[in-house]
């Protein structure tokens, strides 16, 4: 018999704990009944190992303000009722049991429940195909995958997605328990950003925050007027665009000005979704030259403590084919070091592939310098200190002749696709930044 999804999680916890598996089975049902925590919740933000039911009630009330959070942004997106928002995500979760980040992450509300089910089939193909592939590397049973797969995400933090990429299955636990992982990530964040992180989240707000360290110029295509976008296009030839409620590259485009059709794009923008417009980005000839169909990024972790700035690691991004580097995108990532800028390791892809060259360009990868990179911790240390109480970020750099500048911030930034970049060699990364999760 198929053993259930509970079931496995059952066996995850018990083996964790030194427990039967009726008394895990008991625990989650109390999570469950009392706090109303889902098992994949309560798994996964270890809420097998709180103390008493104070954290379990601190988690109910997170979950609640989060739903809240997602329904009036829902609201307000689509112009519904706050009611209405509600129902609709109530609709999706019970029907096709997807969360209100996710509908909103991919914007689920602008589609059909037909195209929804096809979306969701699709992503379940996906994932099987993942789980597919590492049994093929491993020899182990379906369950086996998915249990292993599970344990990761709810012992050692390391996200589903960045499972293969970091190769888990070849790992003991020792050797996970090193990692740098996407939880950490969000305890850092709670940590270290005591303020609503929504001037990181809200692309038109980060903007008009960071302005002065953007380094190009943007419109939103929203509550403004033809004059105000016919002084932005100026003699502009290209605009790069990107919707405000999508992250990961999703739904970026670039769009021609032609010219003496202002008007008209004006008019074929003010149809689109809310976006911001943004001039685009000319990057330093030395990046390049490893791919020049997308602006190819660096991203920072950053930290302040103490009123001291540390940059405590860094990779950067090359696009492969597309107009995005994001590695959920297509692109390809290496491994840099901070104090020094250089390229430390191969490239690694979605599925944890290795290029010591670009697959296009063939140019080679470790040992090259990113410019500018004095310039690059200065530009990031004066980021991180705009803002008080955000005192943690990961930055997106691009470079350009004249130096960095801002793409955007995360206020989470993955740990996780940090660490798949040194798993080719086992090598967990998580002691670059334990220390900031002392207590």
């Amino acid at each position: 018999m198929k053993k259930s999804e509970t079931s496995m999680y059952v066996e995850i916890i018990a083996e964790q704990l030194g427990i039967c598996q009726a008394e895990v089975e008991e625990r989650i049902a109390h999570a469950r009944k009392v706090y109303h925590i889902p098992l994949k919740y309560y798994a996964n933000h270890r809420l097998y190992l709180a103390d008493g039911d104070e954290t379990l009630k601190m988690h109910e009330e997170r979950m609640i303000a989060e739903r809240e959070k997602i329904t009036k942004r829902l609201s307000k997106i689509t112009g519904w009722t706050l009611d209405q928002a509600q129902a609709y995500l109530l609709h999706i979760t019970n029907t096709f049991h997807i969360t209100g980040k996710e509908v909103m992450d991919s914007l689920l509300y602008e589609k059909t429940d037909e195209e929804i089910a096809a979306w969701k089939e699709e992503k379940l193909a996906r994932a099987q195909a993942r789980i597919t592939r590492i049994q093929e590397k491993t020899g182990w049973s379906e369950y086996e995958v998915r249990k292993h797969m599970a344990k990761c995400k709810a012992v050692f933090g390391i996200a589903m997605a960045n499972y293969e990429n970091t190769r888990c299955y070849e790992l003991t636990d020792a050797e996970l328990s090193t990692y740098a992982n996407l939880e950490d990530s969000r305890r850092l964040c709670e940590k270290y950003i005591t303020v609503d992180t929504d001037v990181l989240k809200d692309k038109q707000l980060f903007n008009e925050t960071y302005r002065e360290f953007l380094g190009r110029d943007f419109w939103v295509n929203r509550d403004s007027d033809y004059a105000s976008f016919k002084k932005f296009l100026r003699w502009k030839r290209e605009v790069f665009c990107k919707p405000i409620d999508l992250f990961g590259a999703h739904g970026v485009f670039k769009k021609r000005v032609p010219f003496g059709r202002k008007k008209e794009l004006y008019a074929f923008f003010e149809r689109e979704p809310k976006m911001l417009v943004e001039e685009v980005i000319k990057q330093h000839p030395e990046m390049a030259a490893f791919y020049d169909g997308s602006i190819n990024t660096v991203r920072v972790f950053t930290i302040l403590k103490d009123d001291r700035f540390d940059a405590f690691a860094a990779f950067v991004r090359f696009g492969v084919g597309g107009i995005a580097d994001n590695v959920s995108a297509g692109g390809i990532a290496c491994g840099v070091d901070p104090v020094s800028g250089e390229i430390i390791t191969p490239a690694v892809g979605n599925e944890g592939i290795l290029y010591q060259k670009h697959p296009l360009t063939g140019k080679r990868f470790e040992g090259f310098r990113i410019p500018y990179w004095q310039e690059i911790l200065t530009l990031t240390e004066q980021a991180l200190r705009k803002v008080d109480g955000v005192n943690y970020v990961g930055w997106d750099v691009a470079i350009t002749k004249r130096g960095p500048i801002l793409v955007e911030g995360n206020n989470v930034p993955c740990l996780s696709i940090y660490q798949s970049l040194f798993a080719y060699r086992k090598e967990g990364r998580k002691f670059t930044y334990a220390k900031y999760l002392e207590e």
